[in-house]
């Protein structure tokens, strides 16, 4: 799940009215915190109605059961994954079991090491 917004639902910028905080430039009306966002003349105004929410933040799509219902499932994913994580680690750091599963693999590797290390060992004698 992602928090980000999509481009078309985000409110365009208008070139002509760069952002300026209320109280901060002659336009401002008097009695207004300095620190509040003012859209441009013409924009949308927030559509969320509690105080200090940001400018173009969308209004709640879900209420509280949609998102404690989310946070479930996203904890027993969590979960999921991070037994199946353990599962992983656990059979990787199992050196007998790896012995077992490449048997073929460290036998030929060992019997190479002896072809080299005897061919070595002959050449230095000479």
């Amino acid at each position: 799940m992602s928090d980000e917004t999509p481009e078309a639902d985000k409110p365009a910028e208008s070139p002509e009215q760069p952002f300026r905080p209320e109280g901060s430039g002659p336009e401002a009306p008097a009695g207004n915190s300095p620190n509040r966002y003012t859209p441009p003349q013409g924009a949308p105004a927030p559509s969320s109605g509690s105080p200090g929410t940001p400018y173009g933040s969308p209004p709640p799509k879900r209420n509280s059961a949609q998102i404690r219902a989310d946070i479930d499932a996203q904890r027993a994913e969590l979960g999921k994954s991070v037994d199946q994580l353990r599962d992983r680690v656990t059979e990787l750091t199992d050196w007998k079991g790896q012995l077992r599963k490449h048997r073929k693999q460290i036998i030929i590797g060992a019997v190479a090491t002896g072809f080299i290390v005897g061919g070595l060992a002959a050449l230095r004698k000479r």
